[in-house]
């Protein structure tokens, strides 16, 4: 029998998450391990033990869950919980954290009930580093990426100089993580007939950004897409104008269709930047966080050649994929490898 993975998911709203955990599970992987996705709450301790052989958590933590937690471990003792950090990073808590020590001794706590945690940048774990919260044998960098065939079937749609106006493209859950509200009031400031968006995602700020695009013609909210490849070849370009992002799988989406970028080099979208100057250019970069630092980009790419991602941009964003899954296939590996050590141990 295939070794049972049972991935424990407190939000069904996370979408980009949601979606490369899907991705997983339909994997290749799959002819090797049995993978199950389970919503499961932790508002409330709960001693279930579950018939798994591995434990991946993907709740962000948080001292009232830590109780929940606590008990998942007593009640699972032998089977290896791993922890997926898909949530917070520098620019998480620099935005939304008022008590950063109290904020950090949860972290330190919550870390420390995990046999292991898997990082989605290679930026997360530089802040974590310097914060010296989480044992280095502990932490396992395993990227984050998903299944992308979708998205570079697309034809390449080279954008010409002249067309007008430039299609912008933004999409992702509406919250203030995403920027979308800073990226409306700049397309006020920008001319109506040579630039326009349209703004794809659900969320809790739905009402607030159309009241802010109510008066603007050239902006569109068109509700969640289920189709985003098709979606990203509607357009020229795709905004990401996030206040923080541990991974941006939308970066990876994009290139991947063959979409320019302009995005913010918070946490882990930095790296994704260097990745593109190292193979190309493809992308503008937003310097400033801000209303006028979003309308400086869009306006540098309205006045300059048209941006243009190339096919090595565009594979090697396909390959981080694979890259992700051997990735797994060896945390899942060294995982069963230490399961079995400790019950031959037992039995001695």
């Amino acid at each position: 029998m295939k070794p049972t993975v049972i991935h424990l998911i407190d939000d069904n709203k996370l979408g980009g998450v949601n979606l490369a955990l899907e991705s997983l599970a339909a994997s290749k992987l799959n002819q090797e391990f049995e993978f199950k996705l389970i919503n499961r709450h932790f508002s409330l301790p709960s001693f279930r033990r579950y018939a798994a052989d591995i434990i991946v958590v993907h709740a962000a933590l948080s001292w009232r869950k830590l109780p929940a937690l606590f008990a998942l471990k007593l009640a699972n003792l032998g089977t290896p919980i791993l922890y997926q950090e898909h949530h917070y990073s520098r620019e998480f808590v620099a935005q939304c954290v008022s008590h950063s020590r109290r904020f950090y001794s949860m972290l330190k706590l919550g870390y420390s009930l995990m046999d292991k945690v898997l990082l989605v940048s290679q930026a997360q774990v530089c802040w974590l580093d310097e914060l010296k919260i989480l044992r280095v044998d502990k932490r396992v960098c395993l990227g984050q990426a998903k299944e992308l065939s979708q998205f570079r079937a697309l034809p390449e749609r080279p954008r010409r100089a002249c067309s007008s106006p430039l299609k912008l493209l933004a999409y992702g859950r509406l919250s203030r993580q995403k920027g979308f509200d800073l990226l409306i009031k700049a397309m006020a400031k920008l001319p109506a007939d040579r630039v326009s968006l349209t703004l794809a995602g659900e969320g809790e700020l739905r009402q607030p950004l159309s009241e802010l695009a109510a008066s603007l013609p050239q902006v569109r909210l068109i509700g969640e897409v289920q189709d985003v490849p098709q979606f990203l070849d509607s357009g020229d370009v795709v905004v990401i104008p996030s206040r923080w992002e541990p991974f941006g799988l939308a970066c990876l989406e994009a290139i991947a269709a063959g979409k320019p970028v302009i995005l913010t080099g918070v946490d882990g979208l930095g790296e994704q930047v260097q990745w593109l100057n190292q193979n190309g250019s493809g992308y503008q970069l937003i310097n400033e966080l801000s209303v006028e630092g979003i309308e400086r980009a869009i306006t540098q790419v309205l006045n300059a050649e048209p941006l243009q991602v190339n096919q090595e941009q565009r594979e090697l964003s396909e390959q981080a994929w694979q890259k992700m899954l051997n990735n797994w296939q060896r945390v899942l590996c060294e995982a069963l490898s230490s399961r079995q050590n400790q019950q031959i141990k037992k039995r001695r």
